[in-house]
């Protein structure tokens, strides 16, 4: 028996790793396959169902993941509420219809609000189970559906709150803000999963890198485990750096900080809601760059930007609105040598000639109410082709399966439009395929960020239609900080007709791109969002009565 045992977990081991080396090469469809046949076959395992829920969920088999976790809820009642919490708010990466939208949302509302009357917490081991739980889950999802989900965010944020209470009471409570140190410098600290190449330092370095040094000190807690050459670079712009990849390492680290404002750089990783969740300064506040609520009632303040909110923008917060100026930060302007390296468009599977639309968004922006725009605009320009970026071959399939059901309502074949590259391009040839394109297409609902700025670097007309939520006003706000409006849509119907002139009007496209370049220095080179920042860090601070 015991020699049988030990051979099923080398079984499942090697399942999980043949499975894995699918994944890394975007094969989902046969990491699936490998799952499936290891469920079937070795002795239930919570390791083995984790790992099967996870490549089923990534691939956008979200059905069959949510199936195998309702199984392994029986299966396996230590772990009960880990399963539980995928198997009822698990969201699909890629939506088919606009009404699976809706059922997804309305089935995560449900989802949390029973997970909150459930939870139990009166005992270690289910205050133990409940943190394990927690720790390998994300909502970041919601944000994608292009509906108001605040208060969705705001149940799961309170649901992390209890846990975390109930396994750290001392780290909830409210402290009091800190004496002056003796240089009478105030201490803020920044902290982030995401000190590496990674597009939330793309938007925020000059929040660290440019706060006056006469009058604050500049902490960092990096609580990813990845690191990269940009690590380092945050290493050496902040007075004080941490690397503390575990929970209790990184609240004990920040406390000793006796900071007097820290600001969260995302909320949506599972260790940044648990740490957001918790009291670890004074002040808290979150930064713009996931453009949505925390939720959380521990964070103060949401620190946004004058373009990017719209006027009932408060509205839209648990937190106290923040509007600093232009569009929140100082972009850094990436330097992009042409060519870079010499990559054509047939390299990417592009045709020679006609008009090549960039579509670089995560497939996850893409909702299948907006398939028909990119129909339209080929309808009306035939030599068009669209580029998108794939994950993996499930979800390239998916999406392929879409656009050919807009393609085909207007008569058309998507194949002969849309072309669907893997999205493991290294950075220069993504910025290659941005030098091969003609215009850049903005998604609908949750807009681009780094994608526009990158384009605009490249010397990309970009058009927008500026959505109801922050999420959709990103690469509206990029337009308004570059003087450049003539691209921002105000309808879907606009929004075609801006794209079919840039593809057929190619003086107009040239005046554009000139007046683009004339802007960068308003762009890429504004420090007011990051004077008005260091403005509202010595005000808040003085209000809450610190004599600094």
């Amino acid at each position: 028996m015991h020699v049988q045992l030990e051979k099923n977990q080398r079984d499942r081991e090697a399942y999980i790793e043949l499975a894995e080396h699918h994944q890394q090469l975007g094969e989902y469809q046969r990491a699936n396959e490998v799952f499936e046949t290891a469920l079937a076959l070795c002795a239930p395992s919570a390791s083995l169902y984790r790992n099967a829920i996870s490549s089923f969920g990534e691939s956008n088999q979200t059905k069959k993941a949510i199936r195998i976790a309702g199984q392994a809820t029986k299966l396996f009642p230590d772990d009960e509420l880990y399963f539980r919490l995928k198997e009822k708010l698990l969201l699909p990466i890629l939506y088919d219809t606009a009404e699976e939208v809706n059922h997804y949302h309305d089935r995560f509302a449900a989802g949390i609000q029973e997970l909150l009357n459930d939870l139990k917490l009166n005992t270690p081991e289910l205050r133990r189970g409940a943190l394990n739980a927690i720790g390998d889950h994300s909502r970041a999802g919601l944000a994608y559906q292009g509906r108001d989900v605040g208060e969705l965010h705001e149940q799961y944020a309170r649901f992390v709150h209890r846990i975390m209470a109930a396994n750290y009471p001392q780290w909830p409570r409210r402290l009091r803000m800190p004496p002056a140190s003796e240089n009478r410098k105030i201490r803020i600290g920044y902290i982030s999963q995401h000190f590496h190449r990674h597009s939330d330092v793309k938007c925020l370095l000059s929040w660290l890198r440019e706060l006056s040094r006469d009058k604050f000190e500049t902490f960092a807690f990096h609580v990813g485990e990845r690191i990269d050459s940009v690590t380092d670079d945050i290493r050496r712009e902040a007075e004080y750096f941490y690397h503390l990849p575990t929970l209790e390492k990184a609240c004990e680290t920040i406390l000793r900080a006796n900071l007097h404002i820290a600001v969260f750089f995302d909320h949506s990783p599972p260790l940044m809601i648990q740490l957001a969740t918790l009291r670890l300064a004074p002040i808290q506040c979150v930064a713009w760059t996931r453009a949505i609520t925390s939720g959380s009632a521990t964070i103060d303040y949401f620190l946004s930007s004058v373009l990017t909110e719209p006027e009932s923008g408060q509205s839209h917060y648990y937190e106290q609105l923040i509007r600093l100026p232009g569009a929140g930060s100082r972009f850094y302007k990436p330097v992009i040598a042409r060519p870079l390296l010499g990559l054509k468009r047939d390299d990417f599977g592009l045709q020679s000639d006609g008009t090549v639309y960039l579509c670089c968004q995560s497939a996850f922006k893409y909702l299948p109410q907006y398939d028909r725009v990119f129909a339209a605009i080929a309808k009306r320009l035939p030599a068009s082709q669209f580029a998108f970026l794939a994950p993996n071959d499930l979800i390239r399939d998916d999406l392929c399966k879409r656009l050919d059901r807009a393609f085909a309502a207007d008569g058309l074949k998507g194949s002969d439009h849309c072309v669907l590259i893997p999205r493991a391009l290294n950075l220069f040839d993504y910025w290659n395929l941005n030098l091969v394109s003609d215009v850049f297409l903005d998604t609908f609902v949750y807009s681009g960020c780094v994608t526009t700025l990158e384009a605009v670097a490249c010397g990309l007309p970009v058009v927008t239609l500026p959505g109801e939520f922050h999420r959709g006003r990103h690469s509206y706000a990029i337009l308004r900080q570059l003087g450049v409006t003539e691209t921002i849509a105000d309808s879907v119907e606009e929004y075609v007709d801006i794209a079919v002139r840039l593809g057929q009007d190619r003086e107009w496209r040239a005046q554009i791109l000139q007046r683009m370049s004339a802007g960068h220095g308003s762009l890429f080179g504004d420090t007011s969002s990051v004077r008005a920042l260091e403005d509202f860090f010595q005000r808040v601070v003085r209000e809450a009565g610190a004599k600094v």
